[in-house]
């Protein structure tokens, strides 16, 4: 039996004046997440990041931790301190919501691998601190039955557990084919689907994955892509969700009706049901664009107008 591990993701540190052009990631403007927060900033929502581990970073928040590996709590990979940021940093860098309680479990070693039986004690835990929302950023070829009783149970209980597809342009890993999670891909900028991203008939949704700013190690911020960087953006979107939060078959159904579509016609194995649409989702009515249309008119005023005030006043002087 193959051991779980984070999928393989393309990672950039970014620094100085880049870092400050960047200033937050695509997927927070292009969701206009402030405009959800006048509504709903996810407060209190319970949400687990099964991963490498505890970020010490000074933009995130943990509420508790625990490490199931050996190694301490502490994420010396970087990969989990993306995976909160996303999800719940409050500071610097502002994740998508930013007022949910974070927990982690690290079940994944410092090297991004990690027992299976791992996964399980943290799927465990998750059921013993009444988690809502699980984020699984890893997975693989499982050929065990241990986990599945536990998903199952997660599933009966209300609890959402999203995963990454994968980054193989392949079959999705486990447990993100499993029918009591939630699968998702991953998109570019341009709404495309990642050329990398697993597919399969249990992917649900895809999500902002390719070239997203995120914390990383050290109190620093890096751009990487991958499925583990959808999986926590879809999270993000679903603890915005007013209380009580809605199961797995309600989520699933509201994504079928509210996501872009952008690939075939309805659901499709490369995109599911396509992209998430949080406003549509959380049933929240969009921002307006603000006109300027007032202030065209006060411009196209005094251009036309003050000069011929002007001619008139010169016309009168050369008169007298």
């Amino acid at each position: 039996m193959s051991e779980v591990r984070l999928p393989p993701f393309k990672h950039e540190e970014l620094t100085g004046v880049r870092l400050l052009q960047e200033h937050s990631n695509w997927a927070f403007k292009h969701w206009k997440i402030k405009g959800l927060w006048e509504h709903t900033t996810g407060e209190g929502v319970r949400v687990v990041v099964l991963d490498t581990g505890h970020p010490e970073h000074k933009d995130i928040d943990v509420f508790k931790s625990i490490d199931f590996t050996g190694e301490g709590r502490e994420d010396q990979n970087g990969h989990s301190t993306w995976c909160c940021g996303n999800i719940a940093a409050s500071e610097g860098f502002l994740g998508l919501a930013p007022k949910c309680k974070l927990y982690t479990a690290k079940i994944l070693a410092n090297n991004g691998s990690g027992d299976w039986s791992w996964m399980k004690k943290g799927l465990e835990w998750a059921l013993e601190e009444h988690i809502q929302i699980v984020n699984i950023s890893a997975g693989g070829n499982y050929s065990g039955d241990k986990i599945q009783p536990i998903l199952k149970e997660l599933n009966k209980r209300g609890v959402l557990v999203v995963c990454a597809a994968g980054n193989e342009n392949a079959p999705l890993i486990f447990p993100a084919n499993s029918s009591d999670t939630l699968a998702v891909g991953a998109i570019d900028k341009y709404d495309k689907r990642a050329a990398f991203s697993n597919f399969g008939p249990r992917l649900i949704v895809v999500s902002p994955g390719v070239d997203l700013l995120g914390c990383w190690l050290n109190n620093g911020y890096s751009k990487l892509s991958g499925t583990s960087m959808a999986a926590p953006g879809a999270v993000g979107i679903l603890a915005l969700q007013d209380e009580p939060l809605m199961n797995l078959v309600e989520v699933v159904e509201r994504l079928k009706e509210t996501s872009q579509d952008i690939g075939s016609p309805g659901w499709d194995k490369k995109t599911g049901w396509g992209i998430i649409s949080p406003y549509k989702f959380l049933e929240i009515e969009k921002p307006k664009k603000q006109s300027y249309g007032w202030l065209w008119a006060l411009l196209l005023l005094i251009l036309f107008k003050v000069p011929a005030i002007a001619s008139n006043k010169i016309q009168k002087i050369g008169g007298k």
